[in-house]
């Protein structure tokens, strides 16, 4: 039996879709799924860039990007859902930590890293905070995609997360 081009160009496309449907059935990686409950289109970007890295890289045991791992993360850190979706995302207001080192840079700004292994620095220049390691800090999400970390003296400044 000889297949004509109609039927080769019939048949390709047909094996195509039954190829794609197949796969749809395919759960998604741990690593992927967390990533969609994010709320904020920078933090859930920089968790799917991580957790690509992380699945091109073959580490299967490798733990799944966290809400808290991807809290204040964006694109230089890391590198659509439909709007009537049923998605729940999940959005954090704040995270604790414990301050492991401290230094500050050569324009005075203070550079912290937390316990968790992220790293702020500070983008207020007027702002005197008294922060020493060991110190527990709250990271507050503010307004304009911005986040304020608060010392003992409960004196705050602007941060953005640099890692």
């Amino acid at each position: 039996m000889r297949m004509t081009m109609t039927g080769v160009l019939v048949a390709m496309p047909m094996a195509m879709m039954i190829a794609l449907v197949s796969r749809a059935a395919e759960p998604l990686p741990a690593q992927i799924e967390t990533c969609s409950s994010l709320r904020r289109d920078s933090e859930r970007l920089a968790c799917y860039d991580h957790a690509v890295e992380l699945l091109k890289s073959g580490s299967t045991s490798a733990p799944a990007p966290s809400a808290e791992n991807m809290f204040g993360a964006n694109g230089d850190i890391a590198q659509s859902a439909n709007s009537q979706s049923e998605i729940k995302r999940e959005e954090l207001k704040q995270i604790s930590g414990a301050v492991t080192s401290l230094h500050r840079t050569e324009d005075g700004m203070m550079v912290v890293t937390l316990d968790n292994g992220q790293v702020w620095r500070q983008q207020d220049k007027d702002a005197v905070l008294t922060i020493a390691p060991g110190d527990a800090v709250n990271v507050v999400r503010a307004a304009l995609g911005t986040f304020r970390i608060t010392d003992k003296r409960g004196r705050s400044a602007r941060f953005k997360r640099v890692r």
